[in-house]
């Protein structure tokens, strides 16, 4: 049976819908108006502070005139330095075109590792990649670089002087070292891709040295696991001490070459709001390697690395051993700028297998089996011999027991 309502009644309804609805589209429009306002009244602030800057140098900074794109650089570099995250940068155009060409194939240079022996103050080179600039040059393991470019080598600038040593341009660097009391000069080329993943058998365990995370590294890494497979490895060691450089993306696809499937991911970005990034879930499903692992790790084990030894120990049961890893978990996304540049910037949090209970941002991860270097070794691991490298020897008996 139908009822039927008074007109009075009716427009007495519409008039408290009215009512209701404007006074919710009035606190929304509050909130919005009070953020827009905070945001302009900052921005007003930041470019006053810039306004009057400018005026004080306009008018009394005694020196050359200032490059405008210099001076552009500078100010979004400190602008991003100013968020106070160390993972995140401002690239200009010609550093990131090099993170870019890295991240797609990895380190290039003439063709060597080197170590800065701080007991004997000297430049070392610790391997010779075969087939490289370096080996075609003469160059060999141990031998002590004097001079790159004709500017000796010091302990303040050995960093610059190595940096010299890499790149992808096809140019020459002249390296002085010496060998055996004789002193050389040699100018190998650069361009070299480097290989991310290096291996060899100790008894019939493998040995995997990776030293960081690109888009080749996952092939690479199938690869010298399955030849270190057939020679007799029964058990893996993987050495991710020291390593930090690459993406969660491609140290995921790493992590997929050894773990079984599993219904569970073994990794999820989740961004400020949250909720997943940008479908940013991992998850394991093309390959497994079956025998027990130990994965060694330092203080320097930082972001691609510290997921890797994560998920290995949850979900492949591996041991760590070495001492607490970097304590970085969060996820850095490229944006592209306009001058050709770029911003590196912290987008996600990274969340393992286990999810928020065995993130690892801001904490690091523990050892399983604690083991401290002599004081001096850690950051010259090229440098150790097989009796001087305790968290090696330590892997070694635990898999051999």
């Amino acid at each position: 049976m139908n009822k039927k309502i008074s007109l009075g009644l009716c427009i007495s309804l519409i008039i408290i819908s009215i009512t209701a609805t404007f006074a919710v589209t009035m606190v929304v429009s509050k909130q919005i108006y009070n953020g827009i306002i905070g945001n302009i009244s900052q921005r007003s602030q930041t470019y006053e502070s810039l306004e009057e800057i400018s005026g004080i140098v306009n008018n009394y900074f005694y020196g050359t005139d200032v490059e405008q794109s210099r001076l552009n650089a500078a100010l979004v570099n400190g602008y991003v330095e100013g968020l106070g995250d160390y993972n995140s940068a401002y690239l200009n155009a010609s550093d990131y075109a090099e993170y870019t060409a890295v991240m797609e194939g990895g380190l290039t240079g003439i063709g060597v590792e080197t170590a800065y022996d701080y007991q004997k103050g000297s430049f070392v080179i610790t391997h010779v990649y075969e087939g490289s600039p370096a080996e075609k040059a003469g160059l060999k393991a141990l031998d002590v670089i004097t001079a790159v470019d004709n500017t000796a080598v010091t302990m303040a600038n050995y960093s610059q002087m190595n940096a010299k040593l890499y790149g992808s341009m096809l140019s020459a660097v002249q390296v002085e070292y010496e060998r055996d009391g004789e002193t050389k000069t040699v100018e190998p080329m650069t361009g070299f891709s480097i290989p991310s993943v290096s291996g060899r058998l100790e008894s019939n365990v493998g040995y995997i040295k990776i030293n960081g995370f690109y888009k080749n590294t996952a092939s690479e890494f199938k690869e010298t696991a399955e030849k270190l497979i057939e020679q007799g490895a029964e058990s893996m060691i993987f050495d991710v001490r020291n390593t930090y450089s690459g993406t969660i993306d491609f140290a995921a696809q790493v992590i997929d070459v050894i773990v079984p499937a599993i219904s569970d991911n073994i990794a999820v970005a989740k961004g400020k709001d949250g909720n997943v990034y940008k479908n940013k879930v991992y998850t394991a499903e093309n390959y497994s390697i079956t025998m027990p692992f130990v994965v060694l790790v330092n203080s320097t084990t930082s972001g691609p690395a510290e997921l890797f030894a994560c998920d290995l120990r949850d979900i492949s049961q591996a041991q760590i051993v070495g001492t607490k890893t970097a304590g970085i978990g969060t996820m850095q996304e490229l944006f592209t700028l306009e001058d050709g540049g770029a911003v590196l910037l912290t987008v996600a949090l990274v969340e393992p297998k286990g999810g928020a209970a065995a993130v690892y941002n801001g904490t690091g991860i523990m050892p399983t089996v604690e083991v401290t270097l002599n004081a001096g070794y850690t950051a010259n691991l090229g440098l150790l011999t097989a009796e001087e490298d305790n968290q090696l020897s330590t892997a070694l008996n635990m898999l051999a027991s």
